[in-house]
């Protein structure tokens, strides 16, 4: 009787010691794939945004170099330098995409939208090459013709609709990796449904070995506290990059994606204050002590600017060296233009970056904003820069009004 009591034992010992080995070895396998398929889809996720925004901010950088050519800024031997600049510019953008696109789990309307942009991407460039012949031909543009037509007509609606299909692209990828990730918890839930019942089926077998059941009991909530932890640090990760695809990361800055998620909402119903700042020839400071240096400059530009008005309005580094202040409500119009006057002043005074004291003048506009007056941020900040470069033309280090329709 002993004897048939302890086989009894024996076997249903074996069988909770296959059913909590089966049960473990599952949990690990699924804690992995779990773990391993959010990891690289966060990784892939990271990698194809900073790979797009890198593009954007290169088409930006280029549209800058565009408007000082459309400015008639610089000699012609330095204008000839700035086009080559920006045909670099370009080939550097296709060998970005083409990576991009060779990037494995994309999808294809994401691709398909990379595609788009890249058809307008090319249009841009092919405009840009041919009002360079015209430029350099000898009969030139027509004299009923003016740069800024050009460019307000033909160049600047195929550079924005660029822009508008790079950010639809950023947009289609990152809804596709939330539906992937949708995709993964499914599958985690319903097998630790299945997980569940095994384990309900493993305590029954294991009922006379209370102590073995409480010590499994106890790995298993280690486990599912480790699988927590790593929640959370996936957590942290995904936030930190979506933390950086809002922020300039040389000033640490809000940058113009920011600018345009804090701000869309209120274009319909609100009114509010809001200037933009460009430092004049800031293309010298690079020139004549380099990239590094104007990096520096910038930054305590930056640094400075923070320091003495991020508690009257939210600062923006929309693009390089142009900055954007969005007033706080309580501010009327009369003060915010007071703090217009300053901010100018500020920017314009002498800073001294790595034992150098340099000084830049700044142009400005500033804008009371309406209730729907604009479309759209991308519109609204067509008025301002376009009333900024109007106070560059004129000679620079000033701000003008932008004048509501």
């Amino acid at each position: 009787m002993a004897k048939a009591t302890t086989k009894k034992s024996t076997a249903a010992y074996r069988l909770a010691a296959i059913l909590l080995a089966l049960v473990s070895a599952v949990n690990m396998f699924l804690v992995f794939y779990v773990f391993s398929n959010i990891t690289n889809i966060g990784r892939q996720t990271s990698t194809t945004m900073n790979t797009i925004n890198s593009v954007n901010g290169e088409l930006q950088s280029i549209n800058q170099r565009v408007l000082t050519i459309i400015a008639g800024i610089g000699t012609p031997q330095s204008q000839a330098a700035v086009a080559d600049s920006i045909e670099s510019s370009f080939q550097s953008i296709d060998k970005k995409l083409d990576t991009f696109e060779n990037y494995e789990g994309l999808t294809d309307a994401t691709v398909k939208r990379c595609r788009h942009a890249r058809v307008f991407l090319e249009a841009y460039r092919a405009r840009l090459s041919t009002l360079r012949d015209q430029m350099e031909s000898e009969e030139g543009l027509p004299d009923s013709v003016s740069l800024s037509d050009i460019y307000t007509q033909d160049i600047y609606p195929l550079e924005t609709t660029a822009t508008e299909m790079l950010i639809a692209t950023i947009s289609i990828n990152a809804a596709n990796t939330a539906k992937t990730q949708a995709q993964s918890a499914r599958v985690f839930v319903i097998s630790e449904i299945v997980m569940g019942a095994i384990l309900i089926l493993g305590e029954l077998a294991i009922f006379l070995f209370a102590r073995r059941a409480k010590k499994a009991n106890m790995e298993i909530e280690e486990r599912e506290k480790n699988l927590q932890e790593v929640d959370a640090k996936l957590k942290s990760t995904r936030q930190k990059a979506s933390d950086l695809a809002l922020t300039n990361l040389l000033t640490g800055m809000k940058n113009r994606y920011a600018l345009d998620n804090d701000i869309s909402g209120r274009l319909e119903s609100d009114r509010f204050n809001i200037a933009v700042f460009d430092m004049d020839n800031f293309r010298i400071i690079n020139d004549t002590y380099g990239y590094e240096f104007g990096d520096e400059y910038l930054a305590a530009v930056a640094e400075k600017l923070k320091e003495e008005f991020s508690d009257i309005a939210e600062i923006y580094n929309i693009t390089g060296n142009e900055f954007c202040f969005v007033f706080n409500k309580e501010y009327t119009e009369s003060q915010s233009m007071a703090f217009v006057q300053k901010i100018h002043s500020v920017m314009s005074s002498p800073f001294t970056v790595l034992n150098l004291t340099v000084q830049l003048t700044v142009s400005g506009a500033a804008y009371h904003y309406l209730p729907g007056d604009c479309l759209n941020v991308n519109s609204l900040l067509v008025k301002l820069d376009t009333t900024m470069r109007n106070a560059k033309m004129n000679g620079g280090n000033m701000v003008n009004t932008v004048m509501n329709m």
